[in-house]
Formats: structure tokens, sequence, C-alpha cells
């Protein structure tokens, strides 16, 4: 039950996203450019889940011990930008396409492994951060749709208006995650 809870907290009641802000500015990007590319999610998932687990398995195996855990943040770099250019380079090899995002990902396996305790944690944090991404893409799309359904560009005025949209997801999430934790709020 404490790992639904985890995946539920992290992919729903606190959002990466939107709680945390991991992705905040890019993520109307890459749900706009890069939402048809599954190439392009499937490597992002790939080598985050990997790189939160090789990182998670050598601070807590080799950091901890040595009582040097403060560098966790420099081994994860090393341990995803092996891993993301590996991957980059055999889809740049085999299908043409880039799949270039360093920012979201990299923050996403520090959230894993600084807020885990257990190697399942990790994994679950990872998976849940990358689902609340995915949730909110369509919103981001329905957004860009209904805006710019008369010809207007994505200019200045749209992401003024896209992250006004985005705060008010924020504040309904805040409210609803303040009803949740407190159910007397209601009454």
């Amino acid at each position: 039950m404490i790992y639904v809870t985890t995946f539920l907290y992290y992919s729903l009641f606190s959002s990466v996203v939107l709680i945390y802000g991991i992705g905040l500015n890019k993520i109307a990007e890459i749900g706009i450019a890069k939402f048809k590319d599954t190439i392009f999610y499937v490597k992002c998932a790939s080598s985050i889940i990997s790189s939160s687990v090789i990182s998670w398995l050598f601070t807590y195996y080799i950091l901890v011990p040595l009582g040097i855990t403060e560098l966790y943040p420099l081994i994860c770099f090393v341990v995803y930008a092996s891993i993301s250019t590996f991957l980059g380079g055999i889809i740049k090899l085999t299908t043409g396409h880039t799949t270039s995002e360093f920012a979201v990902s990299y923050l996403v396996v520090l959230l894993s492994i600084s807020e885990s305790s257990s190697l399942l944690f990790t994994l679950f944090i990872s998976l849940s951060s990358l689902l609340s991404m995915l949730i909110i893409i369509p919103f981001s799309l329905t957004f860009r749709r209904r805006v710019c359904s008369n010809g207007r560009i994505l200019d200045e005025r749209y992401y003024s208006l896209y992250f006004i949209f985005l705060s008010i997801l924020i504040l309904l999430l805040s409210a609803w995650d303040a009803v949740w934790l407190n159910p007397e709020v209601i009454q």
C-alpha cells in the first residue's frame, strides 16, 4: 500500500511538474514538438529509470560507506550523461532522429535519488515523475488547440496565458490536496 501512495503522491497529489516545478518551462515545448515522437519518450524513460537505479546503487554502496554522500549529484550527472549519450547515439544511428533532452530528465533523476530510501522507492518516484509529465501534456495540447484555433501564433502572449493556465491548475491541485489531507475543511 505504501508503494501505491508513493506512486500517487508523486504523479498526482504532488505533481512533479506542477508542484516541484521540474520541467514547467519545458513542458510546453516537449508537449508540442515531441508529442508524436514515441522514440523520444522511450529514450527519456529508459535513461531516467536506468540512471536512477545505477546512481542509487552507486550512492548506497559506495558513497554512503565512504561518508561522501554530498557527491551524489555529480554521480547522477555522470551516470545520466553517459547513459543518455549512449542511448542517443544508438537512436541517432538506427533511426536518424535526435532525442536530446537534459534538464528535465536530470532533475527527475536527482529527485528520485534524494527522496528515496530504497531502490524500489527510487523506481516508483522515477516512474511517477514520468507519469506526472505525461499527464500534463494532454492539458498542454488542449490549451494550445483552444487558444490557437483562430490561427494565433505561439508568441509571448500565448506563453503568458499558458503559464496563467498552469498556475490555475496548480491552485486547483493544491486546494484539492489540502481538502484531501484535511476532510474537515469542507464542513
